[in-house]
């Protein structure tokens, strides 16, 4: 059984859009090919992402092995959820403030 890499690297990018993160099997597979022998540039094309992605997959491998997700930082949330269900119970508390507040311009 022949091996097709265009099919193999089709399979794997499926349901992935142009902006979002590469799995960690795609992360895997980019630097067994690179390991193998193939040029950034061609492995790049072949699973469609940019050579920057594939040299940023290289580099991860290098720095820490797993291939795992890591949390990103974002922006932090304005009100802790205590502070959200604080605010809930003060309004079901008092409706007519509530109402008083929300027609204020």
């Amino acid at each position: 059984m022949k091996l097709n890499l265009n099919e193999f690297a089709a399979e794997l990018a499926t349901n992935r859009s142009s902006n979002q993160e590469l799995t960690p099997g795609m992360r895997a597979a980019i630097c067994t090919l690179v390991a193998a022998g193939q040029s950034e540039r061609s492995v790049a094309t072949l699973f469609g992402v940019s050579r920057h992605a594939v040299t940023n997959s290289i580099e991860l491998w290098k720095t820490q092995r797993p291939f795992d997700f890591k949390a990103h930082s974002g922006r932090p949330e304005a009100l802790r959820r205590a502070e959200k269900r604080y605010i809930i119970l003060l309004v079901k508390k008092n409706r007519d403030l509530a109402k008083k507040l929300s027609s204020t311009p």
